[in-house]
């Protein structure tokens, strides 16, 4: 525990330095939860890890100029909606929490508990009123994913009605959850994504907003599209946006296109609403560990240069 405590120190310690633009300070947010506990998901961790981070979070955030500065992804922004905690004298234990849920599920629907203690399991200690701390539980039917969670359960720890809050017999799935279920058609590594199935995912989004109107609301997900008609084509915006690097950035030991690979393309119809970048936009990132990352209006008419960003000049 103290190493991943230091590990979180050095990284607040770092970014605290530099103001990185917004949609970068909420990569930075993932990034921080993906190397505190290796891309598994926050409500598979420990209990005792879920509290350790969620305890940390409040502070990243501050330093990077508080909830109204900075872009907070889906994910976190779901963790920052609770209070989490751990068992104390009187709660029930966790195995106890599990031999409860297994009672529930089993007299609603007859399931077995050898099949349901052979399923995986998650859990959260929510200590949302700390009067009557409760256990989130889900169930899945493999791996974490929306597609095959089996119920969802909230067991007061100290005793009370169980309240179901998810069975897979009767829920209709959620927008997020059919979106979820869109991306398995997509590379499952999303930095593998071309700009085409960026388009793909941004499509989809579109379509559940115009089926849940309340869908997408805070612009949560970017739309990625393909430039309309008339719109900057993605080869003029390219060289477009090499023509810039090569002049302003070239010369010795500056951007060339051998040493500064394109790693990643996007076309932007609609960005986080926190981002301040005019729409439409393609953006570029070349370079890995030393990148530019370039931001090229896309609209009608002839591309311009909106902003550079570099792993050495963050702020553009």
């Amino acid at each position: 525990m103290r190493t991943k405590t230091f590990v979180f120190m050095v990284i607040l310690g770092l970014l605290s330095v530099i103001a990185l633009p917004s949609y970068m300070q909420g990569d930075a947010l993932v990034e921080l939860q993906e190397t505190w506990q290796q891309g598994i998901p926050f409500r598979a961790w420990p209990i005792v890890e879920q509290y350790e981070f969620s305890r940390m979070l409040p502070a990243f955030i501050a330093a990077h100029g508080g909830k109204e500065g900075l872009y907070i992804p889906p994910s976190i922004a779901e963790i920052l909606k609770h209070t989490y905690g751990m068992p104390g004298e009187g709660d029930l234990t966790q195995e106890q929490a599990q031999v409860a849920a297994i009672a529930y599920i089993r007299q609603i629907n007859g399931e077995g508990e050898e099949a349901l203690r052979g399923h995986t399991w998650t859990y959260s200690f929510l200590l949302d009123d700390v009067h009557n701390p409760q256990w989130l539980i889900t169930v899945y039917d493999g791996i974490y994913t929306a597609q095959n969670r089996l119920y969802r359960l909230s067991i007061p720890a100290r005793g009370g009605e169980i309240a179901l809050l998810y069975d897979h017999h009767a829920a209709e799935p959620t927008p997020d959850e059919l979106l979820e279920q869109f991306s398995y058609t997509l590379p499952q590594d999303r930095e593998e994504w071309t700009y085409q199935q960026k388009a793909a995912y941004g499509k989809k989004v579109q379509e559940l907003m115009a089926l849940f109107p309340d869908f997408n609301d805070d612009q949560s997900y970017v739309i990625h599209s393909l430039p309309a008609e008339g719109e900057v084509s993605y080869e003029e915006a390219l060289a477009f946006a090499k023509d810039v690097l090569r002049s302003d950035y070239g010369g010795e030991k500056g951007w060339n296109e051998a040493d500064y690979p394109l790693r990643s393309a996007e076309f932007v119809r609609v960005s986080h609403s926190k981002d301040n970048i005019q729409t439409p936009y393609w953006g570029f990132v070349m370079g890995k560990d030393v990148f530019y990352q370039i931001y090229i209006f896309a609209g009608m008419g002839r591309p311009s240069l909106l902003v550079i960003y570099t792993s050495e000049k963050p702020n553009g």
